[in-house]
């Protein structure tokens, strides 16, 4: 079997990436709040909700990424 490498910069990308999800998906709890006039508490009462979206705005944004690498190949190989 083949060993692969995972070098540094590819993890700080990847944790760059889950932290700009992490950051998005405040926002919007943040946006929330204001649009349906919450209580501030619901701000970190809610952030259970804030992590699960940003997973799924991570393998969203994943699901893309792989999409247009696929694309990419495809057009390489001519």
């Amino acid at each position: 079997m083949k060993d692969t490498i995972i070098t540094v910069q590819q993890k700080k990308r990847e944790l760059y990436l889950l932290l700009a999800c992490f950051i998005g998906a405040f926002v919007f709890n943040i946006a929330a709040l204001i649009i349906y006039k919450s209580p501030f508490k619901e701000l970190f009462t809610q952030l259970h909700i804030v992590i699960i979206l940003t997973f799924f705005f991570y393998f969203v944004v994943l699901f893309f990424r792989i999409l247009g690498w696929l694309i990419l190949m495809l057009f390489r190989k001519k």
